[in-house]
């Protein structure tokens, strides 16, 4: 348990600093809805204190579900104390008003240790499980670039060749650099696509169809209509636009689904019987429900045309509850750019299998984690990946509507860390990557 938890401690320093870009979120405008706050208030009577560690002066601690749910209260798998880890949560649920979080652990194949806190509807007041489905968002792009270099490899897809030589010249209508753009400018964020999910005009796209779904074809002829925000080949440019391509690029390869190749080259290989991508398959049951607050809250309503009714107050933040909104379009945009859905146990067995298992070999994994052309960037073909004392990490986060996800693995260690919380919103230091760095000591006392 020490080595793991010293491979955890070196995991969260660099989390705190991979696959943020994914996220970044626009400056509010000076006339809009009233802005959410955080705040010191105490937990809400719905989140309950567990039985065995002693609630903090200021609010009750949430919470908490072990994988296996006949232990003891209050040890992991393991029998490790739980404690600490659940007092560590628990503050930071209440300083960013969080509802809910789900934890899982993996290392060396085993099954995962899998933890949860709160809840996962406010309203209602019903804990969050491990077993709730939650939306992972970017950590998709893991997987979607997985699958087009099993393509690579397998001789039927060429990195450098250009991405019109799959899915015809008017793959992306009117964009200046459709002829030129490569499958690995794709994977590697170097298209200069837009990133649609963060543009006001794709809000108000979406605004009077949010109970429609929204095809990838129909995103690309919307991003290519902005031309280059970026150098072709050599900047990085963070964009979900180059990933739906890579998806239509899959399909176009194979004939079948983007959903089927991943189920049947990713998911089934690795056992995960609870991974789904939308919009093509779903889970049995609705996922946890999802919150928006900070600059996304804040932007949202007048952009979707929200009232109050969409608003929910937890520890006096105001949020977004994504449960009154129609899902459709928002379950459809992310599609092989960030539409999976899971349960936190498969996410975390999703990032280690990436690369501790057959899914990719050698030299397909040496594709992903290279770095960008810029040595300042980390960010590989689907992947960040840095070094701290020798020990690669690799990273991915992820951000939709009602949920941030961060995933990691730490190969020296062979260690799987997936963490998501039902509010998107989190900024700075209270995002999913601080928020691993702060539990860095308490994993590494565990013993």
């Amino acid at each position: 348990m020490k080595r793991l938890a010293s491979a955890l401690l070196s995991l969260v320093v660099l989390a705190a600093g991979c696959s943020g870009t994914d996220d970044a979120v626009p400056e509010p405008p000076a006339s809009t809805v009233a802005s959410p706050t955080t705040s010191e208030a105490p937990a809400p009577a719905t989140t309950a204190a567990p039985t065995t560690t002693a609630a903090p002066a200021t609010t009750a601690a949430p919470s908490t579900t072990a994988a296996q749910q006949d232990e003891p209260d209050g040890e992991a798998a393991d029998g490790e104390p739980l404690d600490p880890l659940s007092a560590a949560i628990g503050d930071w649920m209440e300083r960013t008003g969080a509802p809910g979080i789900v934890l899982a652990i993996t290392q060396g194949g085993a099954e995962p240790s899998t933890f949860a806190w709160g809840v996962s509807d406010i309203a209602t007041g019903t804990p969050m499980t491990v077993d709730h489905h939650v939306r992972i968002g970017s950590v998709t792009k893991s997987v979607t670039a997985a699958v087009v270099l099993q393509l690579v490899a397998e001789g039927l897809v060429e990195l450098d060749a250009p991405v019109a030589q799959y899915l015809g010249d008017d793959w992306a209508p009117g964009y200046e650099h459709a002829a030129a753009v490569t499958v690995r400018d794709l994977l590697g964020h170097t298209s200069g696509f837009v990133e649609y999910a963060f543009d006001v005009s794709f809000y108000q796209l979406a605004a009077p169809r949010l109970a429609e779904q929204i095809s990838p074809e129909e995103i690309l002829e919307f991003a290519s209509q902005y031309g280059p925000v970026a150098e072709l080949g050599t900047e990085f440019h963070y964009n979900t636009t180059g990933y739906l391509a890579a998806g239509l690029l899959i399909e176009a390869v194979t004939g079948n689904t983007a959903a089927a190749e991943l189920r049947s080259r990713v998911f089934e290989p690795l056992s995960l019987q609870h991974t789904y991508l939308t919009p093509d398959e779903f889970p049995p049951e609705p996922t946890a429900n999802g919150y928006v607050g900070g600059t996304i809250g804040y932007l949202m309503g007048p952009l979707l045309g929200l009232t109050t009714d969409n608003q929910i107050t937890h520890n006096d933040a105001i949020f977004v509850d994504i449960g009154t909104v129609p899902s459709d379009f928002a379950r459809s945009a992310g599609w092989t750019g960030g539409g999976i859905e899971a349960q936190i146990g498969d996410v975390a067995l999703l990032i280690r299998g990436l690369f501790a298992t057959d899914i990719l070999d050698e030299d397909q994994v040496a594709l992903m984690t290279a770095g960008h052309p810029d040595p300042a960037n980390s960010y590989g073909l689907g992947i960040s990946t840095d070094e701290m004392l020798g020990l690669p990490i690799y990273t991915h986060g992820g951000g939709v509507p009602g949920f941030r996800t961060i995933a990691a693995y730490a190969p020296g260690f062979d260690l799987g860390v997936a963490l998501t919380t039902n509010l998107l919103g989190l900024e700075g230091d209270d995002d999913v990557g601080g928020l691993l760095e702060s539990l860095a000591p308490i994993l590494a006392a565990m013993n």
